[in-house]
C-alpha cells in the first residue's frame, strides 16, 4: 500500500497553516507608558500574579486590596455578589 501525504488529513491541514500570510507585527508606542500605582498589582510572586496587595481596603472575600472604600465595593459587586445576574 502506498500512502501519499497529500491525502492524509494532517498533512493537508500543515500545508494550509504554511500557506497562511504571515501577519505585520504590532508596533509599540515608542513613547514611554505611564502605569499608575493603582493599576499596578502583585507582589512580584507567581501566586499574586493579578491581586493587587498594596491597598488599604481588602475584600471581604478575596486577597484583592484597594484604595478605596468605594473600589472595593465596586469589586465586590462585579466579581463576588451572589445576587448577581449569571450566564447560564
Amino acid at each position: 500500500i502506498i500512502v501519499r501525504p497529500a491525502l492524509i488529513p494532517s498533512a493537508r491541514i500543515a500545508e494550509q497553516v504554511s500557506s497562511a500570510p504571515v501577519p505585520t507585527p504590532v508596533r509599540m508606542p515608542t513613547a514611554a507608558m505611564e502605569i499608575t500605582e493603582a493599576a499596578k498589582s502583585g507582589d512580584g510572586t507567581i501566586v499574586n500574579v493579578g491581586i493587587r496587595t498594596t491597598g488599604t481596603f481588602k475584600c471581604p472575600d478575596c486577597t484583592q486590596k484597594f484604595d478605596t472604600e468605594k473600589s472595593k465595593q465596586l469589586h465586590w459587586k462585579f466579581i463576588h455578589d451572589p445576587n448577581r445576574l449569571q450566564e447560564e
